[in-house]
Formats: C-alpha cells, structure tokens, sequence
C-alpha cells in the first residue's frame, strides 16, 4: 500500500468513529458504562478496548515495548473518554503522516508472548490490521446502541465517507 492509501484509510475509520460518537454521545455516562453481556462488557469498555489497542499497536509499529492496557476505570464519562479519543487519533495521525513508502514496506517485528506469538509483518499490513479491528468494533458499538439502548444509528460504509469527500 502506499502512503496516500495508508492516510485515506485512516481517515475514514475516523471519520466513521465521529459518526459512530455522535450515536455514542446519545447515552448518559450512566448507560455508557453499563455493564452489558457481550463483547467486553459495555459500551464505554469497547471504546477503551479500542484506544487501547491502537495505543499497543502504535508502539509495536515504532519498535517500542507495547503499553499496558488503558483501565475502563478511568473513563467513567463520555467526556473524559472523548478527550482521550481525540488525543490519541492526533498522536495516530500524525504518526501516519511520518511514514514513507520504506517505512511502510518495512517489516515490522512484534509479539504477543501470552499467544505464543512473534511474527514479523510489513509495516502496511500491520495498519490494515489496525483498521479492520477499529470496524469489527465500532460494528459491535452499532448493535449494542440499537438493540441494547434503542438509539437511532448510521452507516458507516467507506462508499459513504468517499461521496461526501468528494462532495466537500
């Protein structure tokens, strides 16, 4: 992949969680950090699961110790998740914007000792990882959101994203 492709996909998957956060924002912090029986237990926790996993993902990309995971704990209210979102997609971003087309063909050595893991992939594919998690998520975010809480929720389709860019 090349860097331009790398970028647009980046900005899509947060373009498609600030769609998914304005459904998110319809709960009070109350329902967003109720426990639910499925995935890893409510809303609140999906979303620090997902900060989370871009966080370790980010510092095995840099060739640096992954962090330990971000407590849910820490996040009891929309607001003080949402700050931490948008720090963390700032700090994302411009790492992306840093890579070149070496950086990204590079192959990229990590592991997951508790899997028995230690794999080298090219820096891109790792990415396409990163992004495909953030979708499998924000579509486990949707479900819960209707069927759980009963709240009005969007598409979040790539399609979507390209005509309104293209429509400005």
């Amino acid at each position: 992949m090349k860097p331009n492709e790398i970028k647009t996909l980046f900005d899509y998957n947060f373009w498609a969680f600030e769609r998914i956060w304005a459904c998110i924002s319809q709960l009070s912090d109350e329902q967003f950090i109720e426990d639910i029986d499925y995935s890893t237990g409510s809303i609140r926790n999906i979303v620090v699961h997902m900060m989370s996993a871009n966080i370790r993902w980010a510092s095995r990309l840099q060739n640096k110790d992954p962090q330990i995971h971000l407590a849910f704990e820490d996040f009891d209210t929309l607001t003080k998740t949402k700050a931490k979102w948008d720090e963390l997609r700032k700090e994302f971003l411009d790492y992306l914007n840093s890579l070149d087309q070496a950086q990204l063909n590079a192959e990229v050595h990590w592991e997951i000792p508790t899997r028995g893991w230690k794999l080298d992939n090219p820096r891109w594919e790792i990415l396409l990882h990163v992004a495909n998690h953030a979708t499998d998520h924000r579509a486990q975010i949707l479900a819960l959101l209707h069927h759980h809480f009963h709240v009005k929720t969007i598409e979040q389709d790539m399609i979507i994203y390209s005509v309104e860019q293209k429509q400005g």
